[in-house]
Order: structure tokens, then sequence, then C-alpha cells
């Protein structure tokens, strides 16, 4: 039987911003890759490829079309305003069905970061959005496709929703009626740029899980559209001045910046609360709530969360609001403890591909 050691164990997280790719080092560290998920076309010229390789740019070359792939891209885009336009191969937190090269980029991308498998064992976990709440576009399509883009490198592929990912890596304990503690049990929250996933689970496994197409892209358009200020000076400020414990009601950007960051949350888990009845769930022990995601990161949006979810009339009790230490690297490390499970359940399990299609959920 193959050495566990000799197996690799990888997450990646493919995100409508940022593709993340992590991995356990020899010396026990976690590796964390993060790319921007954006590329531009470049026009085809006589020197254009030269230009590519001294630059030591990441892009793709399709025919006769060049795409600068990854950080390079918004390189590329502030060199020559106007002239390129910055293309995403994931819009709301699935494959953007108006980008014909979404799957060239993302498999350029997993290639990059993941490579090859050293053997059958070796396993990649990935996650998805879960059910869509809201009407927006379901996961169906997206799964298949980025499992499929794993799988032709030669990867075991384990996909996990993105809250379940949270609720990995950040543990919640609940504390049951008699005493005892179940760890990995509690609500985990993504607040990512496409959508905010939620997912409540009991040790380990996911019970509930929804997800809504609002996230921090739909704050800076609502933001952008209602002050006339352009998007890109919208997430400047977002990024640079926005903190929840010290809001600038003289400041239209900040203010809006409040209101609808108040709106996302309050969607998010009216929806889940909806699903929490319509499935009939039962927890008489409070809930921890956990939270990450790259539209978690302004100072205070924890207090503002819990501030929210007391206001509203939930079906569940709430315990504690607390967020990831790492926010922006929360869910990548809890696809990465999935992967560690999941290879270890494969490398001690390897009697026949039933076995494997059951531990893979296939």
């Amino acid at each position: 039987m193959t050495d566990v050691t000799k197996s690799r164990a990888v997450a990646c997280d493919v995100g409508t911003m940022f593709f993340q790719a992590a991995e356990i080092l020899e010396n026990d560290e976690i590796n964390i890759k993060t790319t921007r998920n954006a590329f531009v076309e470049l026009a085809n010229s006589d020197d254009i490829e030269d230009v590519l390789k001294q630059n030591n740019w990441q892009y793709i070359k399709d025919g006769d079309v060049y795409y600068v792939i990854g950080e390079d891209s918004l390189r590329v885009a502030k060199m020559f305003p106007g002239r390129v336009e910055l293309r995403r191969p994931l819009q709301d937190g699935v494959l953007n069905k108006g980008e014909d090269k979404k799957i060239l980029v993302l498999g350029k991308l997993i290639e990059d970061s993941v490579g090859l498998p050293p053997d059958e064992n070796s396993v990649v976990c990935t996650c998805v959005s879960s059910s869509s709440a809201d009407g927006s576009a379901d996961n169906t399509y997206h799964k298949a496709r980025l499992t499929g883009l794993f799988k032709r490198l030669g990867w075991n592929v384990k996909v996990i929703e993105e809250g379940l990912a949270v609720i990995l890596s950040e543990r919640p304990v609940l504390i049951e009626s008699d005493g005892t503690e179940s760890s990995y049990s509690g609500i985990g929250i993504s607040f990512g740029a496409g959508r905010s996933n939620c997912v409540l689970a009991y040790k380990g496994l996911d019970v509930i899980g929804i997800s809504v197409a609002r996230g921090g892209d739909w704050i800076d358009r609502k933001v952008s559209e209602q002050t006339d200020v352009p998007i890109s000076q919208v997430i400047s400020k977002k990024e640079k001045d926005l903190d929840f414990d010290n809001i600038n009601f003289d400041d239209d950007v900040i203010f809006a910046l409040n209101a609808y960051y108040e709106s996302m949350i309050q969607f998010a888990i009216k929806h889940f609360a909806e699903k929490f009845v319509s499935v009939k769930s039962d927890f008489d022990a409070p809930l921890d709530i956990v939270i990450a995601g790259g539209t978690s990161m302004p100072k205070g949006f924890c207090k503002k969360v819990e501030e929210v979810v007391r206001r509203m009339n939930l079906p569940f009790k709430i315990k504690e609001v607390r967020g990831s230490a790492d926010p922006r690297n929360a869910v990548v490390k809890g696809c990465l403890t999935q992967a560690m499970i999941t290879r270890k359940k494969i490398t001690n399990s390897r009697k026949d591909n039933e076995d494997i299609k059951n531990i893979l959920g296939d």
C-alpha cells in the first residue's frame, strides 16, 4: 500500500475574486498560494510573446491570441486603461456563463497551482457554494465542471460546501444539554465576493446549507449606483476606511457601505433561518456562528453581524458570533483539513472502486 506521506493532500478555493491553493510542507507549515482569478486578452504582435516571457508574466496562448492571467492581468489592465478589459472566469460565485474562455483560464490556473498527483491516493479538496436560496444560479454545472478540471489531471476530487470549509477551519464547539462537547458543530458563514454561504454542521457533517448572490461585488455595485462613485473608488474606500466601530455618517460612500453590508447580512441570515424551519431541524443548545471570507475583513464586521442577528427573530439560539483570525484564508484551510482526512481514508480503504466513490461522495 502506498505510504500516505508520499501522497499529496491539496486544497483549492476557486473564488470569484481569488484562486487559492494550499498544502502542508515538510516542515508542517501551510503553504498558501493566492492568485487573482482574472485575465486580460492581448492582441497578437511580432514581439508580444517575447515581452510576456521577459516580464515572467503568467499567460496562455490560444491560437493567435494571448491571455495574461492572475495578478499579472491586473498589472496589464492598469498599464492600458480603457484598452484592455479585466475579465473573470467566475461571476456571483459560479462559472461566468458570459465568458467563453473561463475553462481555458481555470484549467491553466489549476495546472500551474497543483500540477499532477504523484500517486493514485493523492487528493484535492475544493469547495462550491451551497444550494441557492434566492433564485440565483445553481451550482450543478459549476461543480461538475470544476471536478472535471481536477480529474483530468489525475486527482481524486473531494467537493465540500464553502460554509462547511469554514466550520472545518474554525472548529466551533456545541455544548450539549448533558454538558458534553461536540466539535465541528455550529454555523459557518463565508462572506465572499460573489456569494454569501451559510452551513449548519454537526460533528463535521453539513446539516443545512444555503447561499445567496449577495457578497462584496453586490455591495460595491449598489453603493456605486446610489452614490454615483466609480466602483474602483468604492472598493478602495471599503478596503482602507470602512470601520463598523466608527462609521462616518457624513461620508456618503461609508454610509452606503454600512447600509448595504447590513442588508447583505440580514438577507443571508433570513434565508438560512427559513431553510432551518423548512427542514424542521431541531437544536436546543445555542449555536456559535463563525465567520470568514474576504468581505468579512473590515474592522468591526463580526460585531456588526452580532448586532443584526440579535435583532432578528430566529428559530435557533445564538451563543457567540466570532470571526476567523485569518478570514481570507479560512476557507482554503478548511478544504485542506478535509483533503487530509479524505487522503487518509482512501489510503486505508483501497479495496475497490466502490469504496473510493463512497469516500469522495460521487
